[in-house]
């Protein structure tokens, strides 16, 4: 299987929508070269993903040339076809899917097997010569088979032993697997060529930076890495910054928002060779970009200051009031926050100690602001109302406001009343209430005054015998804009008249527009009418001392001004770069509202460069320091509890473009003119609206604009120049926002074109007198100044050999239009000698030479030695040669060193001075082995050191010798080896002191040169002599000499090298010619490479081609011709012979042209046309006359050729013999087919060539003409066709008609011109592709098989102009149906509403449902002449009355199709009541669901879950009645209930409980006896038994904490997030069964991280717990 990589962008939005997968994923595969090679996908997604494949990691793979790639995205199948694979397909390749939601990326492998050519045995049997079989051996057979099986594929392997006669095929295995398989050779490129190298960078921070490199050459599979500080470049990257381009030879690495962690050195690897540059990333001064903003905040609210500093990753201190701040835990109120350059300092939970002066410090720079923290103004959400009390009874009077940490005031009559006696005063939250006891009618009257803060309410205390009762409270109302509200409240007095309502505590007064008041009997009604946002509020009645309240709330989901939509789309936000963005949408909602912000590709938070805020009014985005990336489709959701919606906000972030890229170059230098080029800016997100040239003379220091071309033009001719003088240009990309930076040129000068290079005489003299010096390890530079139009190019050479990057990777070679440059990075001693420019162009070229000298220590001879010379108890005098290379400077002596053999333990033991190369080493130990050794000295330093053998001091002295077994063997075999292999003389050395050796070869010494021939002193028991790369020449008898002062030796040795054999001498004769063939001679080589001749090789070719095939071997290698036969004549051939030894074959000997044929010519063509004579319906008879040349040989008949007419394959019609005659019936031919003949003359030298072809002659019988059409008329036309209709002939002139052709001519032309495919059958068509206005005249005619009748012309002419025409529907049976019955569906199915119509011009459509705009999920497709609604996934709120209007400036139409979708119904109404609770069962209530799904209900299910559980249990199912009695419930369990609604379609989602329902067990009552006891306190304060524990939990999910807690009395518990009281908080679901505390988050976000604590108090004391919750982001 393949490997798989996935990233996901984004999640889906919509449903349905998903990133893409592979359902078919790419298999490996492979196949033989040549072969077709195709790998298929199937890849799912929505929307539908763009699909690309690539060969390795950046080569993409596009449709053409060698590849088809295709794709369907209707069946997701998607193909890459290779039609004929190479070698080069080898290797990785991936296939990359990508959507708007994410990108996958399957990995596969392709193989290709070389093709083995092999000659079968069917083959050999259609060879009609017979070649005498050389018989091979066993084994010679059994190694040609394993050479054939090397190359094959395994399963090719059982076919060819069989087909060579091996049938073990096991044995044959066996022995494949000892032999190493040939590896595939690699497809042969030339070598690559470096045009422009790497060149450091520098770029400032967040900019972009481009690495560049000019080659040629670069094979399309050849490996190319970056690397960063030698850690291989990950491209694009996590991030997706690093992107790698090719435009032509140009190479290039793009970073983007470039970092300071990006600085350092980059490597390019090509195959072997390395390219080294620098990125320097330049920091922006230390400043402020954006400064702290001074804020007034409230006491309890937030307070957050941000600044923004040009660098990144900066240490931020805080100061207050100048004092540094303190940070804290997780439970700090005040937080710092650093995001790169972006930095806070949040405050939470304010507090009036927190209004101070805030600064930010980095580094020595520092920016501040003020914090004001205000009271928060305190208001009325309910004031008190008028009261009315019985006597002797309890008056309650109530109030709300908006905060609930003040203290309130209470007067009463004026004086200030407290809590005590008559009154009871309490607060709890934000209510404040006062009860006064026992009340009087002396109280009647009363006025009660509450004071919170500076706000004040008052009202009045009642006292009546009899007070008015109230029988049906005011609700609340809810409703949407536009429509009316209804309050009511029913009293037991119906004749009370001084009734009040009020609105936000104003007196409500009626009104014919707004207001209605009515009662009817005790009934009173308050009408509010076209409700607005601002009729919302607080609505009361009042009578007497009675007040009831409700509350109006407009539902109405949330919307967005239209004229911003409309405004917004024609002309999109435009926004600066750099610049803040602020997106402002108006909106119209209702709090509390959800806003989210989503970029098109991730959703928005609150971070780095992204804020947001809401008001009542508008929802904003700001985006700091906005880049051109930021452009795109905002969307932004307004969510509150009424609906949601999603609205589209086009930005576009522009900016002046960037520079340029690459470098200026020029070409086509004249007189007075250049020509200039460059490429376009890397990034080309920004738009490039020109590019301005700029030039600038030698000598001034001002830049002249002298041209501006377009963009999609990035060359240019810059004329009118001063001739000899330099100029400078720069090129600069410009848009409507400015002008980048300059890409700026070297100096180019204007010269007369087609000048040859030319360099002045004294700087070819400086370079051919004075050599280059360096160091070894420095770099050497010749640089030589050079003019010439075209500008020169240079090929370096080195001691005759060209410098060639793919060789010499330390040389660098570069070209400007001034001078050639060679950099040798490194000097090595390898590096010294000559060097010669070649420098040229097309006029003409010149040669400069100079010399490199590298300084380096001496280095001597390779296999030199030190000579042992004399050797007694305590001294040895020993001797060497000079170095033959000094290093080019004077050697200064010389160190010698001694070791005890065996041991690696050097002493020096003394110097000689320069010339001096002998040494007497003294205290040495006697019977002591010793190793020598002595290092050259120059000013550079010491040479590697040259060693001698072991001796031993005071050994005895004894000659060298040889066994007489060795010289015997070494004189009967001699040392044979293949050429171009290593040759080895190896003889043992014995001997003191250690004998000198010498070498001769052939009676002359051997000519060693350290290089090929040179000694081995690695074994000092063996004299060695090395021949590398052996040539013939080196066979002969060597002599190796070993000599001391007790005696010598000579070893003779004989070598044989043996080749394979030269070339056959020539020159080639020919004999025998003729059509049959030729006889080839040749002479024997002058040299058989050692080896005998076995056979040579005969091969032809024929003249102008390229292509060599073989014509045969000899059987005897003494024969010097060959008899070539069956060669076909006429023609002109080459011929060319090798000589083949058991090596190998010899270089070819090549024939000069020869023409194999007779003494006479084929003849020639004949004379004039060939004529039809008579013809049938399956015969065609012709003639022809006779030939103008017969070669000088009698014509011996005529072949005849035929084919089809628009076919290319002739076939013969007279295949056995010539036909004698020059008529000729064809028969057997097809009816109605036209055909062509040819003529070909034949005589005793062959067939002449082919006469040209005959007309197109038909076979049938010939008929009449047909009659002409009549009645021709224009039915209808367009801006661009015509659509006619005529009446048809009846005389079709005895032959079928094929139907019309129609001609047409513009009016006032005379060119008439045929305008349909052919004949066409029918009385009518439409003429297309016509101009718009022009007016034409027509005719038209008849056809048959056999004839065509006489026109028939259009009095008048036509026009090709619109008719208009009033849209209409075209009413198919399924159309019709739709309309009438309308459509119905089950919920989860798919809608498809398909609408044709007619109308001209084209009408604009709309659909609507129900009068207003259609759903987002509706699709609409639209195409001419149809639109399609498609609804996937219908759900019940898709039902309705959808219609359809056409639209045109002729009219309009409309249509009306009702759809109705059944789907599960609505949850039941609540809440869910519970009731009639015992130790066992309790009842529960609910209501019916609001809508049913258009199905009835079948009835209900309810379901329990333990609290401590998570597991929903049914309890019973088709529940008719919305009443159920639980039972057999477990004492002590708490419960949830939840009950669902149920019809055909499914289930409702369920009406749960909202609180835990707790089963107390029964108490009996019993009976306890008095008793006396102690008096004891029990109780305990509050513990934490098992506490909260710290929770890493990922988003979306949910998670519980939970505790344990003991005490007496039970606590009180309160839960808190990051020290603010959340126990109101709706979100949280909180519950305390018997000390087991839980809290519960159904679905965590973000903002729900935090430190959570738990407080238990009681009157005992109080415990907490806390811990941290950490939610991860997927």
């Amino acid at each position: 299987m393949s490997k798989l990589l996935k990233k996901e962008f984004k999640p889906p939005v919509e449903e349905g929508e998903c990133m893409p997968s592979f359902t078919l994923e790419p298999v490996d595969t492979g196949g033989e070269e040549g072969e077709k090679i195709e790998v298929r996908v199937k890849i799912e997604g929505n929307p539908n993903p763009k699909v690309v494949w690539r060969k390795g990691n950046w080569l993409s793979i596009d449709d053409g040339g060698r590849y088809i790639v295709k794709g369907d995205p209707s069946t997701s199948t998607y193909t890459m076809t290779i039609k004929a694979a190479r070698p080069t397909d080898v290797g990785k390749h991936k296939v990359v899917a990508m959507n708007d939601y994410g990108e996958v990326t399957a990995l596969f492998n392709i193989r290709v097997a070389r093709k083995v050519k092999e000659e079968g045995f069917k083959i050999n049997l259609k060879k009609t010569e017979k070649k005498s079989k050389v018989k091979k051996t066993q084994e010679e057979l059994e190694k040609e088979v394993l050479e054939i099986l090397k190359k094959a594929e395994p399963r090719d392997y059982e076919r060819i032993c069989m087909q060579h006669g091996f049938y073990d095929f096991r044995h044959i295995l066996h022995k494949l697997k000892a032999v190493k398989r040939e590896a595939d050779p690699a497809p042969e490129f030339e070598a690559c060529k470096i045009l422009r190298g790497l060149r450091h960078v520098t770029v400032n921070d967040e900019g972009t930076a481009v690495f560049e490199i000019h080659m040629e050459n670069v094979a399309p599979d050849r490996q190319l890495r970056w690397l960063k500080d030698g850690e291989f470049v990950q491209i694009p990257g996590d991030e997706r910054r690093h992107e790698l381009r090719r435009v032509g030879n140009v190479f290039q690495l793009i970073i983007r928002n470039v970092r300071p962690e990006d600085a350092g050195t980059y490597t390019l690897e090509v195959g072997n060779e390395k390219f080294n540059a620098n990125l320097t990333i330049k920091e922006r001064p230390l400043g402020f970009e954006s400064q702290l903003v001074s804020q007034k905040c409230t006491i309890k609210g937030r307070c957050v200051f941000e600044c923004t500093v040009t660098r990144r990753n900066l240490k931020v201190t805080w100061l207050k009031d100048g004092k540094e701040i303190k940070f804290g835990g997780g439970l700090d109120r005040l937080q710092a926050v650093s995001e790169g350059r972006v930095h806070k300092l949040i405050l939470m939970e304010l507090k009036k100690e927190d209004q101070a002066k805030y600064t930010a410090k980095v580094g020595e720079i520092t920016s501040s602001a003020t914090l004001t923290v205000q009271s928060a103004p305190v208001r009325f959400r309910n004031r008190l109302s008028d009261t009315e009390v019985k006597e002797r009874s309890t008056a309650m009077f109530e109030c709300s406001v908006s905060s609930k940490d003040v203290e309130a005031q209470w007067f009463v009559n004026g004086k200030l009343v407290t809590k005590g006696g008559r009154y009871k005063i309490t607060h709890s939250g934000d209510k404040h209430s006062l009860f006064i006891d026992n009340v009087t009618l002396a109280d009647n009257g009363a006025k009660v005054e509450v004071k919170v803060g500076d706000s004040a309410s008052s009202a009045t205390l009642n006292v009546n015998e009899k007070p008015i009762k109230v029988l049906k409270k005011m609700e609340d109302v809810k409703c949407r804009t536009g429509e009316k509200a209804e309050f009511s409240c029913e009293i037991d007095d119906i004749d009370q008249k001084n009734v009040k309502w009020f609105k936000d505590d104003k007196e409500i007064k009626p009104s014919k527009d707004k207001y209605e008041l009515k009662q009817v009997r005790g009934k009173f009604i308050l009408v509010v009418k076209n409700i607005d946002f601002n009729d919302e509020g607080n609505y009361s009645f009042q009578v007497r001392g009675v007040k009831q309240a409700a509350n109006l709330a407009c539902t109405n989901p949330p919307s967005v001004d239209k004229k911003f939509l409309e405004n917004v789309r024609k002309n999109p936000l435009k926004f600066k770069a750099g610049t803040k963005a602020k997106i402002v949408v108006p909106i119209i909602a209702k709090d509390p509202m959800n806003v989210s912000w989503t970029n098109g590709r991730v959703t928005l938070e609150e971070r780095g460069r992204f804020h947001m805020h809401n008001t009542s009014k508008e929802a904003i985005v700001e985006v700091q320091a906005c880049k051109i990336s930021d452009s795109g489709e905002y969307e932004v959701k307004i969510q509150n509890e009424n609906g949601d919606i999603t609205v589209a906000i086009p930005v576009r972030i522009v900016d002046k473009p960037n520079s340029p890229s690459g470098e200026i170059k020029f070409s086509d230098i004249e007189k007075s003119a250049v020509t200039m080029s460059w490429e376009p800016p890397v990034n080309l997100d920004v738009p490039v609206d020109d590019y301005i040239i700029e030039a600038q003379v030698e000598g001034t220091n001002q830049w002249k604009k002298i041209a501006k071309v377009k963009p999609d033009k990035t060359s240019f001719k810059a004329t009118g120049l001063a001739t000899g003088k330099a100029h400078k240009f720069r090129v600069k990309s410009s848009n409507s926002e400015g002008e980048s930076e300059p890409l700026e040129s070297d100096k180019i000068t204007p010269i007369e074109p087609d000048q040859p290079p030319k360099i002045d005489q004294k700087i070819i003299d400086q370079l051919a007198k004075t050599p280059i010096v360096v160091n070894a390890g420095e770099t050497a530079t010749i640089k030589i100044p050079v003019d010439g139009n075209p500008p020169p190019s240079a090929s370096w050479m080195h001691d005759g050999e060209e410098i060639l990057p793919v060789k010499h990777h330390r040389a660098k070679k570069d070209s400007t239009t001034k001078d050639v440059t060679l950099k040798i990075t490194k000097c090595q001693r390898s590096d010294n000698g000559e060097y010669e420019a070649h420098i040229f162009n097309n006029v003409g070229g010149v040669v400069v030479k100079t010399k490199i000298v590298v300084n380096d220590v001496p280095a001597f001879k390779e296999g030199a030695t030190v000579s042992i010379d004399k050797v007694s108890p305590k001294e040895v005098k020993m001797s060497w040669k000079e170095p033959e290379d000094t290093g080019n400077q004077p050697i200064t002596g010389y160190e010698i060193e001694r070791s005890v053999a065996g041991k690696d333990k050097w002493e020096k033991i003394g110097d000689t001075k320069p010339g001096t190369t002998s040494f007497t080493a003294g205290q040495c130990a006697p019977g002591e082995t010793y190793v020598f050794r002595v290092k050259a000295k120059n000013n550079r330093g010491l040479s590697e050191p040259v060693s001698s053998a072991p001796v031993t001091c005071g050994a005895a002295v004894s000659p060298p010798k040889i066994d007489p077994k060795i010289l015997e063997q070494l004189a009967k075999t001699p040392i044979r080896v293949k050429a171009g292999q290593t040759g080895r003389i190896k003889v043992p050395v014995s001997g003191q002191p250690p004998p000198t050796v010498t070498y001769t070869k052939d009676g002359e010494p051997v000519k060693e040169d350290n290089k090929r021939v040179m000694r081995d002193v690695s074994d000092a028991e063996n004299a060695q002599l090395v021949i590398h790369n052996c040539e013939r020449n080196d066979s002969g008898k060597y002599v190796v000499k070993l000599k001391n002062e007790a005696g010598e030796v000579e070893v003779p040795i004989n070598v044989l090298v043996v080749d394979k054999p030269e070339s056959p001498s020539g020159p080639i004769h020919f004999s025998d010619i003729s059509s049959k063939g030729v006889t080839v001679s040749w002479t024997a080589p002058e040299d058989d490479g050692g080896e005998k001749i076995g056979h040579y090789i005969i091969e032809k070719r024929e003249e102008g081609k390229k292509n060599w095939t073989s014509v045969g071997r000899t059987s005897n290698p003494t024969d010097t011709s060959f008899k070539a036969k069956n060669i076909p004549s006429g023609k002109t051939y080459r011929f060319r012979v090798r000589a083949v030894n058991s090596l190998g074959e010899s270089d070819s000997l090549e024939s000069e042209p020869v023409v194999v044929k007779d003494p006479f010519d084929a003849p020639s063509k004949i004379k004039g046309d060939i004529d039809l004579d008579t013809a049938t319906d399956d015969s065609i008879t012709i003639s022809w006359k006779g030939v103008e040349d017969d070669g000088g040989s009698e014509v011996k008949g005529y072949y005849v050729e035929k084919r089809k007419k628009g076919q290319n394959t002739w076939s013969r019609c007279n295949h056995d013999k010539p036909w004698e005659g020059q008529t000729y019936k064809a028969t057997g031919l097809r009816f109605e087919t036209e055909y062509e003949f040819r003529i070909i003359a034949v005589n005793s030298a062959g067939e002449g060539l082919p006469s040209a072809p005959s007309k197109p002659f038909p076979a049938r019988t010939p008929v009449d003409a047909p009659g002409e059409p009549s009645d021709l008329e224009l039915i209808d036309s367009s801006n661009s066709s015509l659509t006619l209709a005529w009446k048809g002939t009846e005389q079709h002139g005895g032959a079928d008609l094929l139907g019309y052709e129609i001609e047409i001519k513009e009016e006032n032309s005379n060119n008439w011109q045929l305008w349909t495919d052919g004949a066409i059958m029918g009385t009518s068509c439409v003429l297309r592709g016509l101009r718009e206005g022009a007016s034409y005249n027509v005719r038209m005619r008849s056809v048959n098989r056999g004839a065509r009748s006489r026109y028939y012309y259009y009095k008048g002419v036509m026009t090709a102009v619109e008719v208009m025409m009033a849209p209409t529907f075209k009413m198919t049976p399924e159309l019709e149906a739709c309309v009438r019955d309308g459509f119905q569906i089950n919920a989860g199915s798919t809608i498809r509403i398909n609408v044709p119509y007619h109308g001209r011009p084209r009408p604009q459509i709309v659909w609507k449902k129900d009068g207003e705009e259609i759903d987002v999920t509706c699709e609409i497709i639209s195409s001419i002449g149809i639109d399609q609604l498609i609804i996937r996934h219908a759900r019940g709120y898709h039902s309705g009355i959808y219609s359809v209007t056409l639209t045109n400036t002729s009219g309009s139409d409309t249509l009306k199709v009702p759809v109705k979708v059944f789907d599960s119904p609505t949850p039941p109404t609540g809440p869910l009541k519970v009731s009639n609770e015992t130790d066992s069962a309790i009842t529960l209530r609910w209501g019916k669901p609001k809508y049913d799904g258009g199905k009835p209900i079948k009835g209900y299910v309810i379901q329990r879950r333990e609290a401590r559980g998570r597991d929903w249990q049914t309890v019973a199912q088709n529940v008719q009645r919305c009443e159920y009695v639980v039972d057999n419930l477990e004492k002590s369990r708490s419960y949830y209930f939840r009950v669902h609604a149920e019809n055909e379609i499914g289930r409702s989602d369920p009406l749960e409980c909202k609180t835990v329902i707790y089963i107390k067990q029964a108490v009996a009552k019993v009976q306890i006896e008095e008793m006396k006891y102690d008096e004891k306190d029990l109780r305990k304060p509050p513990s934490i038994t098992v506490p909260l524990k710290a929770r890493v939990v990922p988003e979306g999910v949910k998670v519980t904490l939970s505790c344990s807690i003991g005490g007496k009395p039970q606590p009180s518990i309160t839960w808190y997030k990051d020290n603010k009281n959340i126990s109101e908080n709706c979100n949280y679901f909180k519950e305390n069964v018997i000390g087991l505390c839980r809290l519960v988050i159904k679905c965590t976000k973000p903002s729900d991280a935090g430190v959570y604590k738990i407080v238990a108090e009681n009157t005992v004391g109080s415990a907490t717990s806390e811990a941290n919750l950490i939610i991860e982001k997927e």
